[in-house]
């Protein structure tokens, strides 16, 4: 914990603080973490992200990944994305086998194609950010890792693989989609992705599921019915655990003020903050802060 307590928590960024406590050199825009990495890291709040990251898990018992306030289960032959500006935690103490890729765009930096990132929406709010591989697409990509950890020190190689794994990923997310021939089935999906996608944009103006519902020209009350049945909770849970896990993450990884995050989230005041964080923790932002 040594080196968390004196990282400037104004800029915390764990993919840089996995590189310091991994002895990795801060000149590469990559960083390849494995069942290994966390052991140390004591990172056991929701935190913001600063990197793209791309994780294969081999062997999993079932951890419970939250991005946002959508709860994911990475388990044995998943596949995990993530992207920058994205709170995440883990409920418990990931200990699955599995390669994981981090990433800037600066990695990609005088490729042809290092604009692709946009075009990826399991990197963004709103998509798929877990799925569960076939035998086949699992032995692909790990082909792909195994190559990565063997020339993780040829600089002109890595760019290369890393693309070939976002490509294949891009089309093992494109067979599932393609896979849903339930016609109600797609159409919830459809709703619920830009339901997630538009919370992550509107939340600190709009906290109110109506706002929300007349966004996607459906009724709150069914809006709320699809999200029951596709994530396992209401459209209002889903907007207030939304907001904590960014009022989290400001709290630990900044030096802002309450009053400043207050201000950031779009509440009026600080005792409405303090209100509705605490219906949610059973602890004000101040005592949550000294955990």
């Amino acid at each position: 914990m040594d080196i968390l307590k004196k990282s400037n928590l104004k800029s915390f960024n764990l993919y840089e603080f996995l590189k310091q406590q991994n002895s990795h050199s801060f000149n590469l825009p990559f960083f390849l973490a494995d069942s290994h990495t966390y052991k140390n890291a004591h990172v056991n709040f929701p935190f913001r992200t600063f990197a793209y990251g791309l994780g294969l898990t081999y062997l999993g018992k079932g951890e419970t990944f939250k991005i946002g306030s959508t709860d994911y289960q990475v388990s044995t032959a998943c596949l995990t994305t993530i992207g920058p500006g994205m709170v995440c935690q883990w409920m418990g103490n990931y200990t699955a086998e599995h390669d994981t890729v981090y990433f800037t765009e600066e990695l990609f930096n005088g490729m042809q194609t290092n604009s692709f990132l946009q075009s990826l929406p399991f990197f963004f709010p709103g998509g798929n950010h877990v799925i569960r591989l076939t035998d086949e697409q699992l032995k692909k990509m790990s082909s792909l890792f195994g190559l990565l950890k063997e020339l993780k020190n040829e600089k002109s190689a890595v760019p290369g693989i890393v693309y070939s794994l976002l490509m294949l990923a891009g089309s093992f997310h494109s067979s599932k989609n393609g896979k849903s021939k339930n016609t109600n089935t797609s159409n919830r999906e459809k709703i619920t992705y830009a339901f997630r996608k538009s919370v992550a944009a509107h939340f600190p103006d709009h906290k109110d599921v109506a706002y929300y519902a007349a966004q996607l020209n459906i009724s709150p009350k069914y809006l709320t019915e699809i999200l029951q049945a596709e994530l396992g909770k209401s459209a209002k849970t889903f907007i207030d655990e939304y907001v904590t896990m960014e009022a989290k993450s400001l709290l630990k990884q900044t030096t802002l003020t309450v009053q400043e995050i207050c201000y950031w989230l779009g509440f009026e005041d600080a005792s409405h903050f303090t209100k509705s964080f605490k219906k949610m923790t059973n602890l004000t932002p101040t005592a949550y802060r000294k955990l």
